[in-house]
């Protein structure tokens, strides 16, 4: 469009040009706006499930981690005290070896004797079975034996409980730790998935927000142009008739005129001296 034609715009025509583009709008706007909306509802649910089912894992990760870090702290402490217990005995020759070589000694050398009669001595599986149960019965009677002397010596009881305790701890915090590796890749999908859903869910509802707006804004101008095109257009056309009959345009009128420089002039000095009188004779 030329300037020539530009200028040939009448404004009813222009008002009402811009009605009909905003009524345009109000037609076409809905009908997105419902697509928008509709996906934004199927995007939120699977927003709301993919983080239910992180937030899920992360809590079963953080449980794991605190059971870890509890029974490590424990585990250690059992050690420390343990340790204290095992330099004390030891400083004053209280711990004795439960199990000294001469006993061992003595357990094999019956055990070997039993081993002699059962392969020189021919019998039935009968015979064969009392043989080995009287082994077990040896043995089982070294190990209690054994039990007994280490029960007996004064804090080597609690000694014993505390480093068997402390191991237990430790394969708990072992077993809790495992845990939380295998749940390590089950997390990062989950978060994974949780994120791609969200940022389809922001991307639905910051659309449906922009379609809501434009319809809203459509609306509203078609009711204002509506309005000025049924009321005319003199208010609008004020300031073009105040120019077209000689009057100055709105532009001048606001112009705030420039203060003029003030001179800036040096004060004249009075001489606030008082005459002398005249002295008198005598």
């Amino acid at each position: 469009m030329t300037p020539e034609e530009l200028l040939g715009v009448t404004p009813a025509l222009l008002a009402k040009s811009i009605l009909h583009r905003r009524e345009r709008l109000a037609e076409v706007i809905p009908e997105q706006l419902d697509a928008r909306q509709e996906e934004l509802q199927a995007a939120e649910p699977l927003a709301r499930a993919a983080k239910e089912k992180r937030d899920g894992v992360n809590a079963k990760v953080a449980n794991l981690k605190k059971e870890r870090s509890d029974a490590q702290t424990k585990a250690r402490a059992l050690f420390k005290r343990a340790g204290e217990l095992r330099d004390k005995l030891q400083a004053s020759g209280g711990i004795k070896d439960p199990d000294p070589k001469w006993a061992k000694e003595k357990l094999d050398s019956k055990l070997q004797r039993l081993e002699q009669e059962l392969e020189t001595n021919a019998g039935n599986h009968k015979t064969e079975q009392k043989y080995i149960q009287e082994m077990k019965g040896l043995i089982r009677q070294h190990d209690e034996w054994v039990a007994q002397r280490a029960s007996s010596q004064e804090g080597l009881t609690e000694m014993d409980a505390s480093f068997k305790e402390a191991k237990a701890l430790l394969d708990q915090a072992q077993k809790a730790h495992d845990a939380i590796i295998e749940l390590a890749s089950e997390n990062e999908y989950f978060h994974t998935t949780y994120v791609e859903h969200e940022a389809h869910r922001r991307r639905a509802d910051g659309r449906t927000k922009r379609l809501a707006e434009a319809l809203d804004s459509s609306q509203r101008g078609i009711e204002h142009w509506q309005k000025i095109i049924d009321g005319g257009f003199d208010r609008l056309l004020a300031n073009a008739t105040t120019v077209k009959e000689g009057g100055t345009s709105s532009s001048v009128r606001n112009r705030k005129p420039a203060k003029a420089p003030q001179k800036k002039g040096k004060a004249r000095r009075t001489s606030t001296a008082k005459p002398q009188p005249e002295g008198e004779e005598e």
